[in-house]
Formats: structure tokens, C-alpha cells, sequence
């Protein structure tokens, strides 16, 4: 055989590899900087982001460690922000979309854990991150990045690159600013942020699989009655910053 042909050869099956590996695992979030997506640019006026924070639904997952029960989270969903999202969201959720009974977030697992940095979960149909579905299809678009990854408790869908949301996401563990423009941030942890601390001390395989299941054993949705907003976490950060350099004036003078 020429060396033309075993180049061709060893080309074709590189290229077929990386198709399989993108096939096995198409919603893992991106964990290294790299170079921004181009935005779904945000050129609203400040009354248009007004709502961006506004929470219209709640959702809670009911979670266990190896079958037992450890608490409950309840997530923020902000609405008027990613109303399609939220929508696909929430559908899931409550579970059942048009008499599916596979559409639901019930019973699923946490197929992926980094320490330090995400929890991912949210496969209804492989669940070990092989898989998903929504309630438009197997993937939807990216809504807008209008909002960011700010640090722990903040909720994002999970991805294969643009446009390939489907039921996956994670919840952050740290800030992640770097995850801007390339994932959909739709929600908060509004309660139960100690069960994600506990689910994210659970130790892990060499790809970062948890070694005991973690599960959502009941979930669904809580009324809101009273749509509320959050408080913009760039204007809580610029009034810390306000109060440390004052608090540094003032230890000055003394």
C-alpha cells in the first residue's frame, strides 16, 4: 500500500472517531476558555432587561444519593428572560408533555460531576449524557445569553455546540464567566443549595461519572403566585466592591 493511501486511510479513520466520540457524549459543557460564540447580541435598552431576573416558575427536584433521600432543590426559572427555554424546562418537570410518558426529568440520573466546577444531569433517554430530548424535538436553538454564569446555583442547558440544547443542563459550582455566549442560563437554585454541596461531594470515575447513583426521585412544579425578581448579581458585586474599599478608607484613617 502507498504512503498516500495509508495516509487517506488513518484521515478517514480519525475523522470517524471523532464523529463517534461527538455522537457519545453531544451535551458536555465546554471546560476550557476558548473563543466566545458569536452572541445572540443583546443591544436591549435598560427597560428591556428589567425582567431579565423576574421569576415566573419554580421547579423542585427530590434528589437521592445510592437511594437515600437527601432533600429537595427548588430552581428559580426566569421566564420573561428564555421563555422558550423555560417552557421546555418546566414541561419536563412536570412531566407527561402530550401524554409522553418518557418527557420527564423523574427518575434520571447525574451522568457528570466536576468537582469545583458543574453538575450535569437532565438525559431522559440514555441517561449517561448520550442522550436527551425536548419538547420541540431532539434539539432546540439558543435562545439568547443574556444572562451569565455568575457562580454557584446558577442554571444553564448543557450543550454540543450552538443550537443543540435539548433536556440536558448543569448547575454551576463555581463562577464560570468563560461558559458566556456559549450556553443558555435560564435558572437559580433558590433553595436546597446544601443538597448540591452534597451531591458534589460524591466521589467519581476517571470520567467523572458519580460512583453511587444520584437521582431526582420527584419533581415537578410550585405555583407562582406573585412573579418576584432577583437581585442582579453585577450590581450586588459592584455594591461588595463599594463596601470593601470603604471598609478599607475607613481602617486607614484609623
Amino acid at each position: 500500500m502507498s504512503t498516500i493511501s495509508i495516509l487517506g486511510t488513518s484521515l478517514l479513520l480519525l475523522v470517524a472517531l471523532a464523529e463517534l466520540g461527538a455522537a457519545q457524549y453531544p451535551a458536555m459543557p465546554f471546560t476550557r476558555r476558548g473563543k466566545k460564540r458569536k452572541s445572540k447580541s443583546d443591544n436591549r435598552s435598560n427597560q428591556d432587561k428589567e425582567n431579565d431576573f423576574l421569576v415566573t416558575k419554580k421547579v423542585f427536584f427530590d434528589m437521592a444519593i445510592d437511594d437515600e433521600p437527601i432533600g429537595r432543590i427548588v430552581i428559580g426559572l426566569f421566564g420573561e428572560a428564555c421563555p422558550v427555554t423555560v417552557q421546555n424546562f418546566a414541561a419536563l418537570a412536570r412531566g407527561n408533555f402530550r401524554n409522553d410518558k418518557a418527557l420527564t426529568y423523574n427518575n434520571t440520573i447525574v451522568h457528570r460531576l466536576v468537582q469545583d466546577f458543574v453538575i450535569q444531569m437532565g438525559d431522559v433517554v440514555e441517561m449517561d449524557g448520550s442522550g436527551g430530548r425536548s419538547i420541540y424535538g431532539q434539539y432546540f436553538a439558543d435562545e439568547n445569553f443574556y444572562l451569565r454564569h455568575w457562580g454557584p446555583g446558577w442554571v444553564a442547558m448543557a450543550n454540543s455546540g450552538p443550537d443543540s440544547n435539548n433536556s440536558q443542563f448543569i448547575i454551576l459550582l463555581s463562577k464560570a464567566r468563560w461558559l458566556d455566549g456559549k450556553h443558555v442560563v435560564f435558572g437559580k437554585i433558590l433553595e436546597g443549595m446544601d443538597v448540591v454541596l452534597d451531591m458534589a461531594d460524591v466521589d467519581t470515575d476517571d470520567f467523572a461519572f458519580p460512583t453511587v447513583p444520584i437521582q431526582i426521585v420527584d419533581c415537578g412544579i410550585i405555583s407562582v403566585k406573585e412573579p418576584f425578581k432577583l437581585e442582579n448579581p453585577d450590581d450586588v458585586e459592584k455594591k461588595e466592591k463599594r463596601e470593601r474599599r470603604s471598609k478599607r478608607k475607613a481602617n486607614k484613617k484609623e
